[in-house]
C-alpha cells in the first residue's frame, strides 16, 4: 500500500472513530496523563523557544518531475505562483554521495534571486554506510533493519578531532552538523524525518482505553512505524541530537518533528524520554521528547474529513465543500495544540510551541467518496491561508508545485494537487498554471506583508452565514470575506454584508473593481476588499 493510501486509510478510520461519540480529536483529560517530567536546567525547548517575528510565509513543496525540470526551474515557477518559502529535502544518502554543499547554489539562488524566506528542510534517509544495522522486529521470519543511524547513543561532541566539533562515531550528529553548518543561513525550520508516525496501525487513531490498544496508552512499536523501523525512543534520541547540534550551530532556528499526522504520536513524544530502555526517565535521560523540539510541524489532507457522524440523522452526513475542509483544517490544529497544552506546553509551565503545516491540499478532481474539484481546491487554499493566520500558524507549505498526472488519467487524489498541471508532461516554458496556482498568486499579492488583525475582525461582527478576517499593513485594512458553503459537493453559497465607504474588490483570479460597501454580495469564493 502506498504512503498516501495508508495515510488515507488511517484518516478515514479516524473519522469513523467519531461514531463512538468521542470524535476524531478526542483527548483524555490532563489527569490521565503521565506526570510532566521536570529535568535538568540545561538549555532546551522546555526553557526557551525563539520568538518569531517574520511574516506568515506562503510555502511550497517543490517535488521532482524530471522532464527538464531542475531545482531552480521548479522554484522559479513556484515563485510565479506566489510561493516564497521552500520545504526542501536534503537526505543524508544524497549528500553522502555528492557532498554536503551540493545544494548551496540552489538555496543561494532562491534566497537572493527569488527572495524565498524562512525556509524549511527535512532530514532523513541515512547513507548506507551509516545506517543502523539493528533490527527491532521481523517480517515473515526475516529481521527488518532500522532506518535510523549508527552510533546514536554515542556522545554527541568530542574534542574537535577529524575537523568537526561533533563525535564522528555519532553519525546522525555528523549529518545534522553538516546540514546546519552548510545551510543554516538559508533555513529557519529543521524537520527530523518526514512523517515519522506514518502507519497503518489502528492504534494510532484509537481512543484511549481501546480494547486493541492505543498510542495514547502505550508507545508505538517499531513495526508500526515503517518510516523508522525502530522504537519511538530512538526517534526521540534523534530529536535530542538534532536539537543539541543544530541549536549550537544555528541558535535562532526551530527543530521540529517531520510533519506528523497523529496527536497520539505527539503525546507519546511528550511522555517518553530517549532512553532505549522503554523511554524511562533517569539521570542520563532526564527529559521527555518535548524538550528537544521548538516547533510542531504536521500534515493535514482534509478531503478525508468530508463526512461526519450525526446522531440525529442516524448515520454519516456528507459535507464535501470548502468550509467543511476549512473546519477539518482548524480541528487538526486544535487537537494538536490541546495535546501540547495538556502536557504543560502552555506558555506558563513550558514555552508554547508554534506550529507550521508542511503538507496540505485538496485534489482538483474528486476520487471515490472524497472531497475534490477545481472550485473546492482553490477556495480551500484561500480559506486555509486566512484561517491559518487567525490560528497563529507561522507558515503553510502546499503539496506540490505541479501535478503528477493528466486530469483524465490520474489514479489518485495526490496526482492532482499542484499549482501547475502535469509537469511530467509539460516541459519548462510550456507549463500551465492551475486555478489553484492562480488563487495562491492572488492571495500572496493581496496578503503577503499584511498581518492578521483580531480586533478589526471582531469589529466586523460577521453574521453566521459569513466568514473571513481582517488584515492590517501599517494603517491600512484589508478584508477577506466569503459566504459559508454548506452543501455537499457544492461551492454555491450566498450572503450580503454592508460596510461603509467604497472598496477595491479583488477576486480569486486577480480581477479587480471598485464597488460600494453597501450590500456587498458574497459567494463561496473569498474576495479581497480594501477600503478606498
Amino acid at each position: 500500500m502506498s504512503r498516501h493510501a495508508l495515510r488515507r486509510f488511517a484518516l478515514v478510520c479516524l473519522l469513523l472513530g467519531s461514531v463512538s461519540g468521542l470524535g476524531a480529536n478526542y483527548l483524555p483529560p490532563s489527569s490521565t496523563y503521565l506526570p510532566v517530567v521536570m529535568g535538568n536546567s540545561e538549555f532546551t525547548a522546555n526553557t526557551f523557544v525563539p520568538s518569531y517575528s517574520a511574516l506568515f510565509q506562503f510555502g511550497l513543496n517543490p517535488g521532482y518531475y524530471g522532464n527538464g525540470w531542475d531545482d531552480q526551474k521548479i522554484y522559479a515557477i513556484g515563485a510565479d505562483a506566489g510561493a516564497h518559502s521552500a520545504r526542501a529535502s536534503l537526505p543524508d544518502s544524497f549528500i553522502g554521495q555528492w557532498g554536503a554543499a551540493i545544494r548551496v547554489p540552489v538555496f543561494e539562488y532562491i534566497s537572493t534571486t527569488l527572495n524565498f524566506r524562512e525556509n524549511t528542510v527535512f532530514l532523513g534517509e541515512p547513507r548506507a554506510a551509516w545506517r543502523d544495522s539493528a533490527s527491532y522486529f521481523s517480517s515473515n521470519g526475516t529481521p527488518v533493519q532500522s532506518k535510523l543511524w549508527q552510533g546514536m547513543y554515542e556522545p554527541i561532541w568530542d574534542n574537535g578531532e577529524n575537523g568537526t566539533p561533533v563525535n564522528d562515531a555519532n553519525t546522525f550528529a555528523v549529518y545534522a552538523w553538516q546540514i546546519a553548518s552548510t545551510y543554516g543561513k538559508y533555513m529557519r525550520f529543521y524537520e527530523i524525518i518526514n512523517e515519522p508516525d506514518y502507519t497503518s496501525s489502528p492504534r494510532a487513531y484509537a481512543n484511549p482505553g481501546a480494547s486493541g490498544g492505543s498510542w495514547w496508552d502505550s508507545a508505538p512499536t517499531p513495526n508500526e512505524l515503517p518510516n523508522l523501523n525502530a522504537p519511538i525512543y530512538n526517534y526521540i534520541r534523534l530529536l535530542r541530537i538534532a536539537y543539541t547540534v543544530i541549536k549550537k550551530t544555528d541558535p535562532d532556528s526551530y527543530v521540529a518533528p517531520g510533519g506528523i499526522g497523529y496527536a497520539s504520536f505527539l503525546d507519546a513524544l511528550l511522555r517518553y524520554s530517549d532512553n532505549p530502555d522503554a523511554g524511562k526517565i533517569t539521570s542520563q535521560y532526564p527529559l521527555t521528547g518535548g524538550a528537544y523540539f521548538d516547533a510542531l510541524s504536521y500534515h493535514i489532507y482534509p478531503q478525508y474529513g468530508g463526512s461526519y457522524w450525526d446522531n440525529n440523522a442516524g448515520g454519516f452526513v456528507y459535507a464535501r465543500h470548502s468550509d467543511r475542509m476549512s473546519q477539518v483544517f482548524q480541528d487538526q490544529y486544535y487537537g494538536m495544540n490541546q495535546t501540547l497544552v495538556n502536557r504543560n506546553y502552555n506558555g506558563t509551565n513550558f514555552p508554547r510551541k508554534p506550529s507550521i503545516i508542511t503538507e496540505t491540499n485538496v485534489s482538483r478532481k474528486a476520487f471515490n467518496n472524497y472531497a475534490g474539484g477545481e472550485e473546492i481546491q482553490r477556495n480551500y487554499l484561500i480559506k486555509a491561508i486566512v484561517k491559518g493566520q487567525q490560528l497563529g500558524i507561522l507558515q503553510i507549505y502546499w503539496f506540490a508545485t505541479g501535478e503528477g498526472a493528466d486530469y483524465a488519467t490520474a489514479q489518485d487524489e495526490y496526482q492532482l494537487m499542484g499549482f501547475y498541471e502535469n509537469l511530467k508532461r509539460d516541459a519548462p516554458n510550456s507549463q500551465i498554471m492551475t486555478s489553484e496556482g492562480i488563487a495562491n498568486r492572488t492571495t500572496y499579492n493581496q496578503l503577503y506583508g499584511w498581518r492578521y488583525d483580531a480586533a478589526a475582525t471582531t469589529a466586523l461582527n460577521l453574521p453566521t452565514k459569513i466568514d473571513g478576517a481582517a488584515f492590517r499593513k501599517n494603517n491600512q485594512l484589508r478584508y477577506v470575506l466569503w459566504a459559508k458553503t454548506t452543501l455537499d459537493r457544492n461551492e454555491t453559497a450566498s450572503a450580503s454584508i454592508n460596510l461603509s465607504g467604497t472598496y477595491s474588490k479583488v477576486t480569486w483570479n486577480g480581477t479587480s473593481s471598485i464597488i460600494s460597501g453597501s450590500n456587498i454580495q458574497l459567494t463561496g469564493a473569498p474576495i479581497f476588499l480594501t477600503p478606498q
